[in-house]
């Protein structure tokens, strides 16, 4: 099973489809909020973001990132860079942890 880790000190130049995201939100999310990077609905090639966890989990694609800055892929040093401009404005990426997709024997 893999820790959490820091976005800030995450040692992989990209964060993958399936990774999950945790960090403090509120409205309309909960106080904590685990998202999980994931493919844009319109099969367009970029990534976005799906809360997993609370009263959002799996409503709805958050946010699909912008054309060119994901194609397939997120950068590590993108998404902290713009973490107020497309995740959450009133959040602080140094305290945005991060971690591997979950491993089937770890959901009980």
């Amino acid at each position: 099973m893999m820790n959490w880790t820091k976005l800030v000190e995450y040692n992989e130049s990209e964060v993958r489809r399936g990774a999950l995201l945790r960090f403090a939100a509120g409205q309309p999310f909960e106080d904590l909020v685990v998202m999980m990077v994931c493919e844009a609905p319109d099969k367009s090639g970029r990534l976005g973001l799906m809360a997993i966890s609370g009263y959002k989990a799996g409503v709805n694609c958050y946010v699909v990132f912008p054309d060119g800055a994901v194609p397939y892929q997120l950068s590590t040093k993108w998404l902290i860079d713009n973490w107020q401009k497309w995740v959450w404005p009133g959040g602080d990426v140094n305290e945005v942890m991060v971690r591997a997709s979950l491993e089937a024997q770890e959901i009980t």
